[in-house]
């Protein structure tokens, strides 16, 4: 027997067969899946969503590092991608997008050469700023390499992460970077996901609110000098409320709103599922899309042993899926290739080390060693980075292609 040499941990052993299907074992286990399907829905009502909004989107890339993913939102009509380093820019730009919001503060030589590259080569690459010091070194920076950098302030809260606390520290900053050559102010930018308030829709809605007076400040004030304007902000929990809002606040008609959520490319059925589902509630437009966004992430693991009555340990672990905001629960298990069942609410995953899981299944539940289940995670992120290559699977677990990450 030759031997293959597999190239990541969901292979195949055998490249040349064609046809593969997961339930047939022809892939090593555990493997992260995404549902073609789904993904379509997804893509396409979110962009509906942003349409009828009257606002762009620019995913937030760094959900999935997969640019397969970026290509499929940008040819359902997505402006640009976002992303938040300056390698995630070059794999945006190397996937075709032409418009990139990098939703962070640039610092260090070697990661302004990067972006300057993708501007020289024709990309237009915003960034974010919220400090009159970073402004002097991209100043630096940028004008000797004879360059114009479009630039977002951005607006932060307190105890949040980066950005100027107040809308006067935002214009002072303003006025300084329009001393300063080799830069140009192209709007704001802020990140309501950091809000955690009693009341967090109301917290929201404020901080909107406050964004577009400041936008319309620096217009009045003729600060914003790059030849397109941009005010941006909604991550995947409140980008409807960023949306409504934005649009009331009746911001300077040359100036595009974009939307930045990430994690709605796949979906979850955890934090996101939960978000999703306040979303429809309170959104007139999003109801009138019909079906919700849909789970299009799943992994598929066996039972690897069963050490004790109504316990089964399954072969993953940390190494494989997100456990930081609720842990991998099982959707269905299959044996020999047939679903045993999909009703697996009493079943839970209670703990999981770096490649075993603890499974407590109830008494309906028999499951024997070498069963596939599938699990549906949480915060879509900390999946993705753990898979150096995913693959597109039709809504029976047949194998369509393979689609690389690049963390």
């Amino acid at each position: 027997m030759k031997y293959q040499i597999i190239k990541h941990k969901a292979a195949t052993a055998e490249p040349e067969k064609t046809n593969l299907k997961l339930l047939q074992q022809d892939i090593c286990l555990p493997a992260a899946i995404l549902k073609q399907s789904a993904l379509q829905h997804n893509v396409q009502w979110m962009q509906q969503f942003a349409d009828a909004s009257g606002v762009r989107l620019s995913p937030h890339g760094k959900t999935s590092m997969t640019p397969w993913l970026f290509q499929q939102q940008l040819a359902a009509g997505a402006w640009g991608i976002t992303v938040a380093t300056a390698y995630q820019a070059q794999i945006a730009a190397n996937a075709g997008a032409q418009r990139i919001i990098l939703a962070n503060q640039l610092v260090g030589a070697a990661n302004m050469a990067v972006v300057a590259n993708l501007i020289a080569s024709g990309v237009e690459v915003y960034l974010c700023i919220d400090h009159v010091d970073n402004a002097k070194a991209l100043s630096a920076f940028f004008h000797t390499e004879q360059l114009l950098l479009p630039v977002l302030i951005e607006l932060g809260v307190p105890g949040g992460r980066c950005g100027c606390r107040t809308n006067q520290q935002a214009v002072n900053l303003a006025q300084q970077i329009a001393t300063l050559p080799g830069l140009a102010l192209a709007g704001i930018e802020f990140y309501e996901g950091v809000i955690s308030t009693t009341d967090s829709v109301l917290s929201v809605r404020q901080f909107a609110q406050q964004a577009a007076a400041l936008c319309k400040a620096l217009f009045r004030q003729e600060l914003l000098k790059y030849h397109n304007i941009l005010i941006s902000g909604a991550g995947s929990v409140w980008y409807d409320i960023i949306a409504l809002e934005l649009t009331k606040a009746t911001v300077p008609s040359t100036m595009q709103i974009v939307l930045r959520p990430g994690c709605y490319i796949s979906h979850d059925q955890g934090i996101y599922c939960q978000a999703q589902q306040a979303i429809d509630q309170r959104s007139k437009l999003a109801t009138k899309l019909g079906q919700s966004l849909r789970n299009a992430l799943e992994l598929a693991v066996y039972v690897q042993s069963l050490p004790e009555p109504g316990l089964a340990v399954l072969g993953f672990g940390k190494r494989d899926a997100a456990f930081d905001a609720g842990l991998p629960q099982a959707i269905a298990i299959y044996r020999d290739g047939q679903l045993i069942s999909n009703q697996l609410q009493q079943c839970v995953t209670t703990k999981v080390m770096d490649q075993h899981a603890f499974w407590h299944y109830n008494s309906q539940i028999k499951p024997k060693i070498g069963d596939i289940v599938l699990l549906g995670t949480s915060h879509p992120c900390l999946t993705f980075d753990k898979w150096r290559s995913l693959w597109l699977v039709d809504d029976n677990y047949n194998l369509l292609q393979s689609v690389e990450t690049f963390f």
